[in-house]
């Protein structure tokens, strides 16, 4: 019984405090086996409560089939076959064979994997049959072949996805735009099976390998790599389609209902209607539905981030949801185009610019009401947040030392998977005066610089060599006091002599804090160099994408492996 392994851990407790009332050993085989067996029943009655309750005709939609899109790992070595990552979806359209069929050639990802990817269907009872030994035995069986190798996998209960594109675990479900889905999923949570590809060094071949799985099926798992390893099964919601509109008095929602036309009796449901504002709740109604085609809720404001959800009340299930903001007091004003364009010259030619008038084609009109000011002070706040975590803060003259305790607060409370540092002007006092305030010992970090005219005229190196200037760096860090204690640092500097070209030149500045498999990488662009971090004007924030700037660094690192372009590393 190893799929529950709780099982044994509550027995081995009952038989280690049968030993101490020196009862007998039958006892500790019987409770075992009577635990083993409540269980499981417990086990089957969830089964049956969730996705029972899902696929039922009429809950949530209507279901003839569903749809396998299985990603495997082909080990070269012995010819394993690897679960990689696994959606079934289920689907209205008949059941009426296999349909099998293999998405393209397997993509070769190193020397001693390949991945494929194939599609098949399954009827609705074959699908739920196998879900059901999924939870129970941790196998997938297609056809009587349960050679899968499948890590030991956890389930979870039910989940509701929102048909919002912007949701991320939208990335890897199938056309979930409308009224959602209910997701069950399996989660690997070890994944030791893709160590390789899930390491921080790995990520650009994992990048790679998400592209080339793009380029066939529109399943990003470069954005949820957390779902690698795992299986999942979409039951989009397709019972109810609902249109929402402001009422006129802006006091509630008018709501027009369309119904599956397969559904034989319209459900009792329960409409929630919710309107936040500056995380206040300023309006909110539970009303039973009348099962007409309209209905009219009203909640008394609707001026900001608004919520509707429709509740199936027999089964607690959403049968529709929507949150956002409905547009107000629109004023159609049509441009004033200037017929005289704007004349300059710039690099000896005639520019000219067509001037457009002021207002808008679509504006919201000015409005001096309570909402206004609660928005400035809103911004207020969130400036005020930001600039607490240092996600964003503006610099305007400040003491250097103040600035670059701010650099050292990010680095000591974020270096856990190292810390690496890219600035074109980056010196060696720099990387002293920041990179070793980590105190995570033997975390990798990483500094690249460069050498350029410019360079060489800030720091008046006129006429040095790129040698020269490395061993004058090297002289910084091989001070007597330093003694580099926990420390695991490269520096790195990218520069050209006249029939060599080591890397490439390059402008922006970056303060980098790798992930790992489950915590999210951070960027932080510094707006200026180092050298002159707090001088001037200048914006410290966080980057919305990190993981392009961490390749980008990644790239950049590997083109400057050339021994000539180290200029310091310790440990040697």
């Amino acid at each position: 019984m190893d799929f529950l392994p709780e099982i044994h851990t509550i027995g081995n407790i009952y038989y280690k405090i049968q030993l101490v009332n020196k009862r007998s050993y039958t006892k500790y085989l019987y409770f075992h086996a009577l635990v083993v067996h409540c269980t499981y029943f417990t086990l089957l009655q969830v089964i049956d409560s969730d996705y029972k309750t899902l696929v039922k005709a009429g809950n949530i939609g209507y279901y003839d089939s569903c749809e396998i899109t299985q990603f495997f790992l082909l080990r070269k070595s012995d010819e394993q076959i690897i679960n990689f990552f696994m959606i079934g979806v289920f689907e209205e359209q008949p059941f009426t064979n296999r349909n099998h069929s293999y998405l393209g050639k397997p993509i070769d990802i190193n020397k001693d994997y390949k991945l494929g990817i194939q599609r098949y269907y399954l009827s609705v009872d074959e699908a739920t049959q196998n879900i059901e030994t999924l939870a129970i035995s941790n196998k997938w069986d297609y056809d009587g072949d349960l050679s899968l190798q499948i890590a030991t996998l956890r389930q979870l209960s039910k989940q509701y996805i929102p048909g919002k594109e912007d949701h991320t675990v939208n990335k890897i479900l199938k056309n979930n735009f409308h009224s959602g889905s209910y997701l069950i999923e399996f989660f690997d949570e070890k994944k030791t099976n893709f160590d390789f590809l899930l390491q921080l060094e790995a990520l650009k071949i994992l990048d790679k390998l998400s592209n080339e799985i793009l380029n066939r099926i529109p399943i990003d798992l470069s954005i949820v790599r957390d779902r690698i390893g795992n299986i999942l099964f979409q039951y989009p919601v397709n019972l109810l389609d609902v249109h929402a509109n402001a009422l006129k008095g802006w006091d509630g929602v008018h709501l027009r209902f369309e119904w599956n036309p397969a559904i034989v009796q319209i459900p009792d449901c329960i409409i929630q209607v919710e309107s936040t504002f500056d995380k206040n709740l300023m309006g909110a109604k539970l009303e039973e539905y009348t099962q007409g085609n309209l209905q009219d809720i009203k909640i008394d404001n609707l001026d900001q981030i608004n919520s509707i959800r429709i509740w199936k009340k027999k089964t607690s299930l959403i049968l529709y949801s929507f949150s956002g903001s409905y547009l107000r007091d629109i004023d159609f004003s049509i441009n004033v185009i200037s017929h005289e364009p704007r004349l300059f010259y710039t690099n000896g030619n005639l520019q000219t610019v067509t001037i457009h008038g002021n207002d808008h084609a679509r504006r919201i009109t000015a409005k001096s009401d309570y909402t206004v000011y609660i928005n400035n002070r809103i911004y207020n706040d969130e400036k005020q947040h930001l600039e607490k975590v240092l996600a964003f803060k503006q610099y305007r003259k400040i003491p250097r030392q103040i600035a670059l305790n701010d650099l050292r607060q990010l680095i000591k409370s974020k270096d856990k998977n190292g810390v690496y540092l890219w600035d074109p002007f980056l010196s060696a006092n720099d990387i002293l005066e920041t990179l070793y305030y980590s105190p995570s010992s033997g975390v990798p970090i990483k500094a690249i610089g460069s050498i350029s005219k410019t360079v060489k005229r800030i720091y008046g190196l006129k006429g040095k060599s790129p040698s020269d200037i490395m061993s004058a760096y090297q002289a910084v860090f091989s001070h007597p006091a330093n003694n580099h204690l926990g420390l695991n640092l490269e520096f790195r500097l990218q520069y050209g002599l006249p029939k060599k070209i080591y890397g490439w030149p390059f402008h922006d500045r970056f303060l980098i804090f790798p992930g790992d498999r489950i915590n999210r990488p951070e960027v932080y662009s510094l707006g200026t160099s180092v050298n002159s971090f707090g001088n001037d004007h200048h914006i410290l924030q966080i980057v919305s994408h990190p993981q392009p700037v961490i390749n980008a660094f990644n790239e950049l690192w590997d083109a400057l492996s050339d021994p000539k372009c180290l200029v310091w590393k310790f440990p040697v």
